[in-house]
This record gives structure tokens, C-alpha cells and sequence, in this order.
């Protein structure tokens, strides 16, 4: 599987539009959130990087039946990113 830097995000109501990552010999790209969960689903590492450097892996969260891309394992629904 991949590990997929996060290095921005466009949010909106307490969601994710898109998010701008970077991939291994890849490069940027933008993902829509419908994506992201899909790659988070299928095992890829979603990793912030913040002003410090790597921060820890976000999580996937399910919320009755519905997913969330957290900083951390909270079972809210909306979606929670650490600052980028």
C-alpha cells in the first residue's frame, strides 16, 4: 500500500472537498474526498504534513454508516484534519 502525504485540504461544512497530496516519484495531485475514502478503504496511509514535518496517520471513522476523515478516532461526524 501507499503512504499518501496530505499536504493541504479544502474543507467545507466540516468536510473535505479535496484534498492536495503528493505520491512517491508520482507527484501532486488532487483527490475528492469520495476518493480519498476509497483509498483509505483499500489500506493507503494518509499522512499530514504540517510545519513540523510528518504528523501521525488520519483515520477513517464510520458515523452511522457514513465515513469521516479524522486527526484522531472520534466517533463525530465531521470530518477533522490537523492543521496543514
Amino acid at each position: 500500500m501507499a503512504r499518501v502525504e496530505v499536504l493541504s485540504a479544502e474543507m467545507k461544512d466540516e468536510r473535505v472537498e479535496t484534498l492536495v497530496v503528493n505520491l512517491h516519484n508520482l507527484g501532486e495531485r488532487s483527490l475528492d474526498r469520495q476518493t480519498a475514502i476509497q483509498w483509505m478503504r483499500d489500506g493507503h496511509s494518509f499522512i499530514p504534513k504540517g510545519k513540523e514535518g510528518l504528523l501521525p496517520a488520519l483515520q477513517l471513522c464510520e458515523v452511522d454508516q457514513e465515513s469521516y476523515i479524522r486527526n484522531d478516532h472520534q466517533a463525530i461526524a465531521a470530518d477533522d484534519l490537523p492543521q496543514l
